[in-house]
C-alpha cells in the first residue's frame, strides 16, 4: 500500500495522507485532546485541561500545519469533546478546515445499554457528540473497540445509517483483532454498507505487536493506521530508564501500555545514540522526537496521535516530523526492537520465500 504524501510546508516537514482507500486527506500527526477536561476519575490522571489551555493547544496544533483532532466520548466523561468543539468556535476555525474524529463504547451511564455498539447506543451517542462538538457532522466515527454482546451486522448497520443521514462521513475501528477487522469488512462488502477506512491502534518501537496479522491485513485491505499512545504512556520519553530512576519513578500512577523493560531498555539505549546525532532547529533531539519519527518512517502508519498537557510538549512532538533516518538508522532500531518469532510467521516465511523471490 503507497500512501500518498502531500507536503504542507517548503521543508516538507509535516505531511498529508489520504486515510485508508478514502479521498480524505488528513494530517501524519493528530491532535489527541485526552487530556482534557479530565476530573476526579481515571480521565484526571492524564490531564485536566480545561477550555483556555485547550485553546492554546488546538491553535498551535492548527499553526502547525494539524488538520486532523481525535476524542472520544468517554474521555472527560464527555468534556473533551465539548472542549474541542468550543475551542473551534473560540478559534474562529471553518468546520470544513478540520477534520474531527470521535468514538462511541464506553459507558456513557449506568444502563446496561449506555455502553457498547448496539445500533440503539450509537445512534443515541451520535447525536451526543454531536451536540457537544457543536457541529452537523463527526468526519471519522469510530467503535472505540470490539463488543463481544452486539452482533457485528448490527453495528456496521448503524454506522451506515449516519453515513446515508449525512450525520457522520467515514467509519474506523479502534483496538479490534485481524480476524475481527476482516470479518466487518466482509459483512460491509456482501451488504453494500459504508466501508471501513481505518484503525486507531497501540504500536511502538516497544510494542511492535501489531506486525503479527495486524499490520499485513491493514496493507491488504487499503485500511489507514491512526497510531495511539505513541510514547508508551510516556515510557518512550526515556525518562524512566536509566541509572538514576527510581523504582518509584517507574509510572507508578498509570503503568500502562504495558512494557517489556528489559527489552525496552535496550531500545532506549539504541534512541538515545540516535538522537544524540541529529538536531532540530539547532536543538538537539529528544528519545521522544526519535520514538514519534520513526512511527511516521512506517508504510502503514497513516497519522500519529500526539497529545500534550503544554504548548512546549506539543511543540516538541511537532519537531518530530522533521526527523529524516538513514537506512543503517532505520535496520539499528529495526533489529533492537523486532519481536520474537512466532508460528505461523516464521514458517510462512519459509514456505514462501522462494515464491516472494520469484515474484520479485
Amino acid at each position: 500500500m503507497t500512501t500518498p504524501n502531500i507536503p504542507l510546508s517548503p521543508d516538507d516537514s509535516l505531511r498529508m495522507r489520504t486515510l485508508g482507500h478514502s479521498g480524505l486527506f488528513v494530517s501524519e500527526l493528530c491532535l489527541g485532546t485526552m487530556t482534557f477536561g479530565g476530573g476526579d476519575d481515571m480521565w484526571g490522571l492524564i490531564g485536566q485541561l480545561q477550555q483556555d489551555q485547550a485553546d492554546e493547544l488546538v491553535r498551535t496544533a492548527l499553526e502547525a500545519g494539524i488538520n486532523f483532532i481525535d476524542t472520544a466520548n468517554v474521555y472527560g466523561g464527555g468534556n473533551s469533546e465539548r472542549i474541542v468543539g468550543q475551542a473551534l468556535k473560540n478559534l474562529g476555525v471553518p468546520r470544513q478546515d478540520v477534520v474531527l474524529a470521535t468514538k462511541v463504547l464506553g459507558p456513557m451511564g449506568s444502563g446496561p445499554n449506555a455502553r457498547g455498539a448496539s445500533r440503539a447506543h450509537i445512534m443515541h451517542q451520535c447525536k451526543a457528540s454531536l451536540e457537544r462538538l457543536q457541529t452537523d457532522y463527526i468526519d471519522l466515527y469510530q467503535i472505540h473497540g470490539f463488543d463481544p454482546a452486539t452482533p457485528m451486522e448490527e453495528t456496521l448497520e448503524a454506522l451506515n445509517t449516519l453515513v446515508q443521514q449525512g450525520y457522520v462521513h467515514y467509519i474506523g475501528l479502534s483496538n479490534w483483532a485481524a480476524w475481527q477487522i476482516m470479518k466487518a469488512v466482509g459483512i460491509a462488502r456482501a451488504r453494500q454498507l459504508c466501508p471501513i477506512q481505518s484503525l486507531q491502534a497501540y504500536y511502538t518501537l516497544v510494542g511492535r505487536d501489531l506486525e503479527r496479522e495486524v499490520v499485513p491485513m491493514l496493507e491488504s485491505e487499503d485500511i489507514g493506521l491512526m497510531v495511539w499512545s505513541p510514547l508508551a504512556g510516556g515510557y518512550l520519553s526515556g525518562k524512566y530508564e536509566g541509572p538514576d530512576v527510581s523504582e518509584e519513578n517507574r509510572r507508578a500512577k498509570f503503568d500502562f501500555p504495558p512494557v517489556n523493560r528489559e527489552r525496552g531498555g535496550r531500545v532506549i539505549a539504541v534512541m538515545r545514540e540516535i538522537a544524540a546525532g541529529k538536531t532540530i532547529d539547532g536543538q538537539p533531539a529528544s528519545v521522544a522526537q526519535i520514538a514519534l519519527a520513526w512511527l511516521l518512517h512506517q508504510r502503514v502508519v497513516t497519522s500519529v496521535i500526539v497529545g500534550a498537557k503544554r504548548v512546549d510538549q506539543l511543540q516538541d512532538n511537532i519537531r518530530a516530523a522533521q526527523i529524516r533516518f538513514s537506512d543503517d538508522e532505520l535496520n539499528v532500531l529495526d533489529e533492537v526492537s523486532r519481536l520474537p518469532a512466532e508460528y505461523p510467521g516464521w514458517m510462512m516465511e519459509r514456505q514462501g520465500e522462494y515464491r516472494a523471490k520469484m515474484k520479485g
